[in-house]
């Protein structure tokens, strides 16, 4: 199953999304990030595909250069304050260190992390030892969910046989270990 499956697959992670409105400025949109309080133009975030807040739900669809956006349910053209967010993107080596993990590995892995308070969306950080062809040896991953900050260590060996292992350690010392082993 590759990565974009597998995220279908998972229930909606928390802080999967960034949130904010947009106004119209000098003849282009502007997005308003409500957690970073930053401003971008919509049409450089919309790279990816874009959700607005209508009719009590998020509807997705695609940025049109006329300042609406594409829905199956028709087209919307943006007015001033209105709701869209886009899903945060996740960083080449951490993508690619999820798609390199067995299928039993990544879901017992997310539901590890899910149960522990932070969700896929929290890394900040991941080396990845597996884009280098190492058949064994530990990546590391630093997630923040606004309340703590976890950092992961995965060891793993692949080859003949399959194994992996995860350790996290919380800022206030607390550990916790999980094991997907063959």
């Amino acid at each position: 199953m590759d990565i974009e499956e597998r995220l279908q697959c998972i229930a909606e992670q928390p802080r999967a999304y960034v949130h904010g409105t947009v106004e119209f400025v000098n003849n282009e949109w502007v997005f308003f990030d409500e957690e970073a309080e930053e401003a971008a133009l919509v049409e450089e975030m919309a790279e990816q595909d874009i959700e607005l807040f209508r009719y009590g739900h998020w509807l997705s669809g695609q940025w049109q250069e006329t300042g609406a956006i594409a829905t199956d349910l028709g087209l919307f053209p943006l007015t001033n304050g209105d709701r869209i967010r886009f899903r945060k993107r996740l960083t080449y080596a951490y993508r690619q260190w999820l798609a390199s993990l067995p299928d039993p590995s990544f879901f017992q892995f997310v539901q590890w992390l899910n149960h522990l308070g932070f969700s896929l969306y929290d890394c900040l950080y991941c080396y990845n030892g597996l884009l280098f062809a190492k058949s064994s040896g530990v990546n590391f991953m630093i997630y923040d969910n606004t309340e703590q900050i976890a950092s992961v260590h995965h060891y793993y060996e692949r080859g003949s046989t399959t194994n992996d292992r995860f350790e996290m350690t919380f800022n206030n010392g607390e550990r916790a270990i999980c094991a997907q082993i063959g």
